[in-house]
């Protein structure tokens, strides 16, 4: 009887003693499937809200959007205006697909058009004549985007016009749902890039 008892005890020692070992681990598991998951659906939101804009901004329509409608922010630097009523209309449209789950305040939108798929990225044309790579006093450059300085990247801020191509960036800076998850403790900045042709309007 007493061996049986002792027995007992023993079991029920060994069952605490294997879940003092493997239950933390399998909740680090479960934290990091919880904030890795959630992580991608903010990307798959960030790029499906991208995808809907583009698709609107390729058109060159300039629906009105009401006064009370929520806008997404211009990202800062792009040199993009929103006193224009296609350019509002498509912060309209990313800030309404976007607000259910991101926070509006993390994200914004940059935009630049181009004369075509060779000149993404490129630099205004310049006479580099000491070869730096950059525009220095007394070298002449052709002012693609009317800004009236050097640019590295010629962009003209805005979603262009018929036959030009437009590129959509949507920057987000995603806070992880539980934060606990090693790697994935700190904000983490997301960015989703759309570049289309434009309709001939």
């Amino acid at each position: 009887m007493r061996s049986r008892g002792r027995q007992h005890r023993w079991k029920r020692g060994a069952v605490a003693l294997e879940a003092a070992f493997c239950l933390p681990p399998l909740v680090l598991i479960l934290i990091l499937a919880v904030d890795t998951a959630w992580i991608s659906l903010v990307q798959h939101q960030v790029g499906h809200a991208a995808r809907l804009a583009s698709r609107h901004g390729i058109t060159g329509r300039a629906d009105a959007v009401s006064d009370g409608a929520a806008r997404v922010a211009l990202c800062p630097g792009t040199g993009a205006s929103g006193a224009n009523p296609r350019v509002d209309h498509i912060r309209a449209i990313i800030a309404a697909e976007a607000a259910g789950l991101l926070r509006l305040a993390d994200l914004c939108l940059g935009l630049g058009s181009y004369a075509g798929y060779q000149a993404i990225g490129r630099p205004e044309p310049l006479a580099d004549i000491n070869g730096n790579g950059r525009h220095d006093a007394g070298e002449a450059f052709t002012d693609i985007n009317g800004n009236g300085v050097w640019d590295a990247d010629q962009a003209v801020p805005t979603p262009g016009g018929g036959d030009q191509i437009a590129v959509y960036t949507l920057r987000y800076i995603a806070h992880p749902l539980v934060g606990l998850t090693p790697g994935l403790d700190g904000d983490i900045a997301i960015e989703t890039r759309v570049v289309v042709r434009n309709e001939p309007f």
